[in-house]
């Protein structure tokens, strides 16, 4: 029998150092997952805790100061006085909210996003809030946390320790946390993560490493991303434990509607149609509106403080009649759920309509935030006036009509299926799907994101 001859020894060294480097590699990979669970665990705590920052600010105008003043026209005094301050603010500090869409951009682009310290974006964030403004706390919890991890990630660094991951994960955390759906938090974070054209910097540069960091990224950052929306699930989870829950999306019930009964979903289609197209009209004649009251250019103390006083004018003259109409709109939907049926049918959609108006007012004129929960609240608020009008099994309306309005205002049926996957069941899902797809190609008046903005 021939004998095989040994095989050489710098062949066995070569297929130990591989071997040896491939477990290398996926130690350091294990690793990243790690630490964006980490991260993601450390953004849903600090994610929490800001939001009952919010709740504590916001009780003390309209349960403090209200108790105070009795009197039934403190909606347009507290909205009043609350765009004197944003205006005073705005001047003084020269500081402004950035919205989710600005803050995935400019993370996009350049594979970092900074803001000018942690104080005057955290002030800037909560005013609008505290005042009762309707626009959502997305937009500000996600530019502070994102430039927080920047900063974190840049001093580590330089300490030679290699953290990419630690930025990359913020916005799917970030996502996840408040909006307490992972789903959305995936979507968002693969929308919004860095990746550049130039392979060579897809990852800020890590010389002398093992691990192929342009593979890795566009590999498995989905794997990032989902750690990360598990590890700030986990954040409000235990923060839950220690305080008591707070915020999220409305949950609804499952659609009950069967058969012939089903064909409401048009008329849903509509509502949520309408809504956004009184979204992005408000949003063209507010944006209008401050361009008059503060011309380009200027920047005088009257040009910054008028249009936030403006706003809080016609916010408070419209919430003496329709309360509704302030503040994000996740603790209101659950009220809404059960409350509408005694509120009828044209509180309900006059609430829906004022709702989409408001929030790109508020967002057009200094009382700057997100749009996601606001434009949620007013698809729920149509949703049960339709059924109050109609009759139609109101989950039907409420899941089409929300679904279309969200996917209208967006232009995003995908990141819109995503935050809306746990407000309604299983049977739900189907439906807003198909309303979320129609409702973002139907035309608003407005372009898509990216396209002419």
């Amino acid at each position: 029998m021939p004998q095989t001859s040994p095989r050489p020894r710098r062949a066995l060294v070569r297929e130990v150092a591989g071997a040896t480097g491939a477990i290398d590699v996926m130690s350091s990979r294990l690793g990243m997952v790690v630490l964006a669970l980490a991260c993601g665990l450390a953004v849903g705590v600090v994610v929490s805790l800001l939001l009952r920052a919010t709740t504590a600010v916001t009780d003390l105008v309209w349960k403090g100061a209200a108790s105070l003043l009795p009197v039934p026209w403190f909606a347009l005094l507290a909205c009043t006085v609350g765009g004197l301050v944003i205006g005073l603010w705005a001047w003084w500090s020269a500081d402004r909210v950035h919205s989710l869409e600005e803050v995935m951009g400019e993370f996009r682009r350049t594979g970092s996003f900074r803001m000018r310290g942690l104080l005057r974006p955290t002030v800037s964030f909560l005013l609008p809030l505290a005042f009762g403004g309707s626009v959502g706390f997305e937009a500000g919890l996600t530019g502070i946390i994102t430039s927080a991890c920047c900063w974190v990630r840049d001093r580590l660094k330089a300490a030679g320790l290699r953290v990419a991951v630690v930025a990359d994960v913020t916005i799917a955390a970030c996502v996840s946390a408040i909006f307490a759906t992972p789903l959305a938090g995936i979507v968002c974070g693969v929308e919004g993560g860095h990746a550049p054209t130039d392979p060579e910097a897809a990852i800020p540069a890590e010389p002398d490493s093992a691990v192929d960091d342009f593979e890795l990224a566009r590999g498995a950052k989905v794997v990032l991303y989902a750690a990360a929306a598990v590890g700030a699930l986990g954040g409000l989870v235990a923060t839950g434990a220690v305080l008591g829950p707070s915020g999220g999306l409305p949950r609804f019930e499952a659609i009950g509607a069967h058969g012939v009964e089903l064909a409401w979903a048009v008329p849903a289609v509509a509502l949520g149609w309408a809504l956004s197209i009184v979204h992005h009209g408000s949003a063209r004649l507010f944006s209008h509106a401050a361009k008059a009251l503060a011309p380009s250019g200027e920047r005088s103390l009257a040009s910054v403080v008028l249009p936030p006083v403006a706003c809080g004018v016609v916010l408070g003259a419209v919430a003496c009649v329709l309360p509704y109409v302030l503040f994000p709109g996740e603790v209101q939907s659950e009220e809404l759920m059960a409350s509408w049926a005694a509120m009828g049918a044209p509180v309900l959609i006059a609430t829906g309509l004022a709702k989409a108006a408001a929030t790109p007012m508020c967002l057009s004129m200094g009382w700057m935030g997100g749009s996601f929960f606001p434009s949620i609240f007013s698809g729920v608020a149509a949703g049960f006036g339709l059924a109050a009008l109609t009759g139609c099994d109101p989950m039907l309306a409420v899941t089409v009509t929300t679904s279309a309005h969200l996917a209208g205002v967006t232009r995003k049926p995908v990141v819109t299926i995503a935050i809306l996957a746990l407000c309604f069941p299983v049977s739900g899902v189907l439906w807003s799907g198909l309303a979320a797809v129609v409702g973002s190609v139907l035309p608003v008046g407005a372009p898509r994101r990216g396209e002419g903005e």
